[in-house]
């Protein structure tokens, strides 16, 4: 397996020199070039690198001042830095030694000379490599907002940090050395890999917790394996705003039926397996009667009420398999599958006859409406569209006859 490349940032006032460098590491490094000490930092946030050339002489912060900065901050000190400058005297190069410098090289650098000071360097270098790693563990713990735990590589436990404990709670019961597959409530998901990562949920008292947890293996040289970093990140939020914005593509949000546009998505495909299989089909409309007084009389809100108690009655009334949805308004529509003709009206005479003994409590008062239902058989001629217009005018037909009926479609005068 081939090792990560190591990274490494290069600071200097000089576009020329930052560009030279640049082409002279990165076939063997990865490079992050910087134009000032203050550009450094900002980096730092997001990365430790594996070494730092810093230029002296620059405006604002200089390397001097970014290599004391860097020795007092407990997050950057096991950094290595190296001095790539013109100042060639020799106290200028004993000041910055005396600073934690591991080399300080004159410019104009030699290419492969200064590519092999860089190496030299780093090999010696990677003795540290542990305790390095648990500076940035410790750092990580106290700094991060994810879980974080590390394991050796046989997924021992050695160390967590408080957020892990809040995610995990079973966590804090684990004793160093023992597996961490031990742990109260840890996930089997993350059992079977050894890096990437896995998503994963918790069901616990507050309710179900959904989580991603990334792995990443630990190596030392010749790709010795020496631990591994579980990394959790509670994603409950992101995954309950997604399901939210998915239910809202497809869902009236008031009633929980679904709305017109996936209604007629899957209404055509119910019509398409209908077809194939000879099954009979009706669309039938619904309208809740005089619902306008509803709203003039006890406002919007008990309005919505009695479109969430009609919803609620059509669900109840009708079988899981049949396709219900929020036409719009007060109106609703409805796909259904029958034998006949017979057995469509029937189920709709039981929706007409639950609305009519059915009320809705606002504030106090019983509210009762009524509703008028059109139906019409699917024609082999028809389409959604023809399908749902003729509804539409048997529903009309129910309304001019008195409403709180059910009416069928069965020529063009109904």
């Amino acid at each position: 397996m081939e090792s990560e490349r190591k990274k490494i940032i290069t600071v200097d006032d000089s576009l020329e020199n930052l560009t030279a460098l640049k082409d002279t590491l990165k076939n063997t490094y990865e490079v992050f070039p910087c134009p000032s000490a203050a550009k450094m930092f900002e980096l730092l946030e997001h990365f430790i690198p594996d070494l730092i050339l810093l230029d002296v002489e620059m405006p604002g912060v200089s390397g001097y001042e970014a290599a004391r900065m860097l020795r007092n901050d407990v997050k950057y000190k096991a950094i290595p830095f190296m001095f790539l400058t013109v100042k060639d005297d020799i106290s200028s190069e004993m000041e910055g030694l005396s600073l934690g410098a591991v080399d300080y090289i004159h410019k104009p650098f030699v290419a492969p000379l200064l590519l092999q000071r860089i190496k030299t360097h780093l090999a010696l270098m990677d003795y540290q490599k542990i305790e390095i790693i648990s500076i940035a563990t410790v750092t990580a713990m106290t700094h991060i907002k994810e879980g974080f735990v590390l394991v050796d590589a046989d997924n021992n436990y050695l160390a967590s940090n408080p957020a892990m404990a809040k995610m995990l709670p079973g966590i804090t019961d684990l004793a160093r050395g023992e597996s961490i597959s031990l742990t109260r409530g840890w996930p089997e998901e993350l059992s079977s890999i050894e890096h990437g990562s896995v998503e994963f949920s918790i069901i616990a008292d507050q309710g179900t917790r959904y989580f991603k947890a990334g792995i990443s293996p630990v190596f030392i040289e010749n790709n010795v394996l020496i631990a591994r970093i579980f990394l959790f990140s509670d994603i409950t939020d992101n995954v309950n705003f997604l399901t939210e914005l998915e239910k809202a593509a497809y869902i009236d949000a008031l009633t929980g039926l679904y709305n017109r546009k996936h209604f007629i998505e899957l209404a055509d495909k119910d019509i398409q397996r209908a077809a194939r299989m000879n099954q009979i089909i009706f669309t039938a409309m619904l309208d809740i009667d005089f619902f306008k007084d509803v709203n003039d009389t006890y406002g919007h809100t008990a309005g919505d009420m009695v479109l969430k108690t009609t919803a609620e009655t059509i669900r109840q009334t009708l079988r899981s398999y049949d396709l219900i949805g929020r036409y719009g308004g007060e109106e609703f529509i409805l796909l259904l599958t029958v034998t006949d003709e017979t057995e469509v009206v029937n189920m709709a005479e039981r929706i007409r006859h639950n609305m009519e003994h059915i009320v809705t409590n606002y504030q106090g008062v019983n509210i009762g409406v009524t509703c008028s239902i059109g139906v019409a058989k699917f024609a082999e001629t028809d389409t959604l569209k023809t399908a749902i217009e003729k509804a539409d005018e048997a529903l009309y037909a129910a309304k001019k006859s008195g409403r709180n009926q059910v009416k069928v479609y069965d020529s063009p005068a109904v």
